[in-house]
């Protein structure tokens, strides 16, 4: 097998998760050059330095590692239990700057930094799978993150298999508007790009907190064929309060809390299926919402999620001279959802009109029905039962 058909194996497989790796015989780097690495500290980055295109850095000791710029394709895995940790500036503790670049079974840390990985603006067939991504912020400002993909035009992004975790960002009186996201697909207003055969399926992202703004996923790109399925998102916490000085006297009024948020300028192909999104929590002005769609929702298709948030899909998002008006927002379609009760979802105007309760609420243009009675995936599962 050539390391072209491994790949595309390999990646076919994470993407759909209709057979596991193993039964497949796959090995990473068998038909390619491979490097082991150990000792820690710069080691991984000077592996990285001497390396081709097509090679496999395989870690195998459980040191803890500098940050590393990856400007070269390749693939590093390990067989121990690897830290890679941050510098606690602005910058990522893992930087992927270069085409067909995989990153597989790390611990990732930022303590006091910004980013955990970074994909780099227009990179291509970048691979973050079965990594754990934790310990990132707090900064004072700017969007702490646990992964993010950079500016411009993206291909065959996958993000599969990882633990996002442990994420915090704190506010001071020169903070601006500091957020912290989970994963981030950061786009440039002016030029949003677009994100393309990418997969974000199979992660976790828990216990994130902020003064102001905790999001699971936020997609700012222009999407084309795009997959967020099967991810857990819970325990998301926006108050004043989490902040290590609650005394500071920092307070914008209001927080929000999103599972998952989609900026986009233009959606095609785009598919939000099998999530499980609760435990999100606002504590000032703004109701806590699974998914939110700042965009343009018309190329969505949102199916057999489990949005146990007070509100569980928000699409009201145009504006009329400055008037909110959902008149013509694209319609949303979110058939086939489970929304925390046999009942379905209440229908509210607007966020604050919700009732927070176990039912969950949808605002805006969505269309809801049917609606799946049990969660999915239970007994009983359907839209009718």
């Amino acid at each position: 097998m050539t390391r072209e058909q491994t790949t595309f194996s390999r990646r076919a497989v994470l993407r759909h998760g209709t057979v596991a790796a193993g039964v497949l015989g796959i090995t990473v780097g068998t038909a390619s050059a491979a490097t082991t690495v150990s000792g820690g500290g710069n080691a991984l980055q000077t592996a990285i330095d001497d390396a081709s295109d097509g090679e496999t850095l395989t870690v195998i000791d459980s040191a803890v590692y500098n940050p590393i710029t990856v400007d070269v394709g390749v693939t590093i895995e390990t067989s121990a239990s690897p830290t890679i940790e941050g510098d606690g500036g602005t910058g990522a503790a893992v930087s992927i700057n270069a085409d067909s670049v995989t990153l597989d079974g790390f611990t990732v840390t930022n303590p006091g930094g910004l980013l955990g990985v970074k994909v780099e603006r227009g990179r291509d067939d970048a691979a973050i799978s079965n990594n754990t991504i934790e310990d990132v912020g707090p900064t004072g400002r700017l969007g702490v993150t646990g992964v993010v993909v950079g500016q411009g035009d993206h291909a065959g992004i996958e993000i599969v298999n990882n633990t996002i975790q442990n994420l915090d960002q704190e506010t001071t009186e020169d903070s601006g508007f500091p957020t912290v996201n989970g994963i981030l697909f950061d786009a440039d207003n002016s030029g949003p790009g677009t994100v393309s055969d990418t997969t974000v399926n199979n992660n976790t992202i828990r216990d994130i907190e902020s003064d102001i703004a905790p999001l699971g996923i936020v997609v700012q790109h222009e999407t084309d064929g795009v997959d967020i399925n099967n991810n857990e998102i819970r325990d998301l916490v926006a108050a004043d309060d989490t902040d290590s000085d609650p005394s500071d006297d920092v307070d914008f009024g209001f927080t929000f809390a999103q599972g998952i948020n989609i900026a986009s300028p233009a959606t095609s192909e785009t598919t939000l299926a099998h999530n499980i999104i609760e435990d999100v929590t606002s504590a000032e002005t703004i109701l806590p919402e699974a998914i939110k769609v700042d965009g343009d929702g018309g190329g969505l298709t949102v199916r057999a999620n489990q949005l146990l948030v007070a509100v569980g899909l928000n699409n009201r998002n145009g504006t009329d001279n400055g008037n909110r008006d959902p008149s013509s927002d694209p319609q949303v379609d979110a058939k086939n959802n489970y929304w925390g009760s046999p009942e379905g979802p209440e229908e509210a105007d607007f966020n604050q009109d919700a009732d927070d309760d176990d039912r969950s609420d949808v605002v805006g243009n969505v269309a809801f029905e049917p609606f799946l009675r049990n969660p999915p995936g239970g007994k009983g599962r359907g839209p009718n039962n």
